[in-house]
């Protein structure tokens, strides 16, 4: 790689363009293993690897060169034999310089007709890295994720009402190879966390509307996971709530005050404000910027924090999906503080400045295929002067109270949730829990409920936060994606209580539910 790059910056030209000032070459290696199991018995099983090649190439200068939002490099499969990788690179090299070439010539094009409100750099300068981390991740055992997975996926053989149901698990180790023209050389572990365990089930309620359960594990090594006795548990816990879920009552549109558990407040503030916080939206004109000009002002309760840590390796004994050394541009990770009291401090950064955050803050990420944007990794929510989770739920029943409502609501996991960034479309955002509890304003008695998703929008919907309690706790297995692709993310939050929330009815998923009991289940 490093050959074909210096090769490439010393005989590069075309008409009157010299070298590109600036010339990468990514490699990422994975293996991987899958598996899946129902009923107790393994569904399908597969081995795969893959190497991929990404180049990115920049003309110009780094005061204006070739790239916007929209910029990607080029990228192929790669081979592992010397001669013919410094083939594929010598080809993809080709491709991007003069595909850089047409770019930069029409950007300054375009800037003789466009009103630039702030002119800025298109590339920042940061110190060459140079460094290797240990290869060799751990090897699958085969055999025992075999196992669990059968174990976990015969606990649905329990639930005569369950349709469709899973156990599945994914190994994914890998290695990423970075060089770049500055000088930058490093090796190092494609994703801290390589493997995922997943189960699921799915039913539908005597309407037909369908209802779904899931959870998760994300693993370093097999000894990250709980006993199997205490996974077993949990896949019976869960089976539990979907048979209550299906006789649950649909519930219908309302506002009224709710608590929001720790994972679904981690999915609220990943979306409602992570996403708003990547450092490139503040910068392109097409982006909803919704807080762009609002560094140094209150942006939410002053009791809460937000940060973005992805040097942190551990929570309470547990690997975080989110951690690296170097982000994707090779820059050093670091502790951004986003939000401090509630006052809006700093935006997520790769590479590309924005006004008044002209560096990176190690936060340039990407998958094998796209090019580095600001994004999240550990993302932490903080709160000051916490509560109890008994007082918390006693202040939540003064308030429904006080609200005259009839009753509020628990809001409890997430199976994620969405907030356009683009300025043409409304920035409402959404969440859809994968429990919901209604709660009696006179009894504190909790009602399983059902069909209907948070919605809001983030300026307001933050503002409605009043309390938070002690019981911080980390939700690890989600991949976020966005224009840089699909990248391993963290959130670690507590429960929160809002003062008000607003649900609507989910789309419908209607089928007529199984005629036939299923064969474990039928005595005739």
């Amino acid at each position: 790689m490093k050959a074909e790059l210096s090769r490439s910056m010393n005989r590069l030209s075309k008409d009157s363009f010299g070298p590109p000032y600036f010339l990468s070459y990514r490699l990422v290696l994975q293996t991987s293993l899958e598996l899946s199991a129902a009923y107790g018995e393994l569904t399908s099983e597969s081995d795969d690897s893959f190497r991929s090649l990404y180049v990115e190439a920049r003309v110009g200068d780094k005061s204006l060169d070739n790239t916007d939002l929209a910029f990607q490099g080029w990228h192929s499969a790669a081979a592992m034999e010397p001669g013919v990788l410094r083939q594929q690179l010598w080809a993809l090299t080709d491709k991007a310089y003069k595909a850089a070439l047409a770019g930069f010539l029409e950007k300054k094009a375009k800037r003789a007709t466009e009103f630039v409100p702030d002119v800025l750099d298109d590339f920042s300068v940061e110190p060459p890295v140079v460094s290797a981390a240990p290869g060799a991740p751990e090897a699958a055992d085969r055999a025992k994720l075999t196992a669990l997975v059968k174990s976990l996926s015969a606990i649905w053989k329990r639930f005569p009402f369950v349709n469709e149901s899973s156990a599945s698990v994914q190994w994914r180790p890998g290695r990423r190879l970075l060089v770049t023209s500055e000088g930058t050389k490093l090796a190092s572990e494609a994703s801290a966390i390589s493997g995922t365990l997943r189960v699921s089930a799915m039913s539908r309620a005597s309407d037909g509307i369908r209802v779904d359960v899931h959870d998760s594990w994300a693993f370093r090594s097999a000894a990250d996971l709980p006993p199997l006795a205490e996974l077993e548990a949990r896949v019976a816990a869960i089976g539990a709530d979907l048979g209550e879920a299906i006789k649950a009552p649909l519930q219908p549109p309302m506002a009224a005050p709710a608590i929001l558990d720790q994972e679904f407040t981690g999915v609220l503030f990943h979306e409602a404000l992570g996403h708003k916080l990547e450092g490139q939206r503040q910068r392109d004109p097409a982006q909803s910027q919704v807080f762009k000009d609002l560094i140094g002002k209150e942006i939410i309760p002053t009791f809460l924090s937000l940060h973005d840590d992805p040097t942190m390796r551990m929570f309470r004994g547990r690997p975080l999906s989110g951690h690296y050394e170097f982000d994707s541009e090779g820059v050093a990770a670091r502790r951004v503080p986003l939000v401090e009291r509630g006052i809006l401090r700093n935006f997520l950064m790769s590479r590309w400045p924005v006004k008044g955050f002209l560096t990176s803050n190690g936060h340039g990420r990407a998958d094998p295929y796209h090019h580095p944007t600001g994004r999240m990794a550990n993302l932490i929510v903080g709160a000051e002067k916490t509560i109890s989770r008994t007082e918390l739920e006693k202040q939540f029943l003064e308030r429904i109270r006080k609200a005259g409502k009839p009753y509020g609501f628990h809001l409890i996991g997430a199976f994620g949730g969405e907030n356009p960034n683009s300025r043409d479309s409304a920035q409402t955002l959404e969440v859809r829990p994968r429990l919901i509890y209604r709660v009696d304003a006179k009894t504190g008695a909790r009602t399983m409920v059902r069909g209907v998703k948070l919605v809001g929008t983030p300026l307001v919907f933050l503002n409605r936060i009043v309390a938070a309690a002690d019981d911080s706790t980390l939700a690890n297995e989600f991949v976020c994606g966005a224009e840089s692709g699909y990248v391993p993310v963290s959130q670690i939050s507590p429960s929160v209580l809002v003062s008000e929330v607003e649900l609507q009815r989910l789309p419908e998923d209607r089928s007529v539910p199984p005629i036939l009991p299923p064969p474990y289940h039928d005595k005739n």
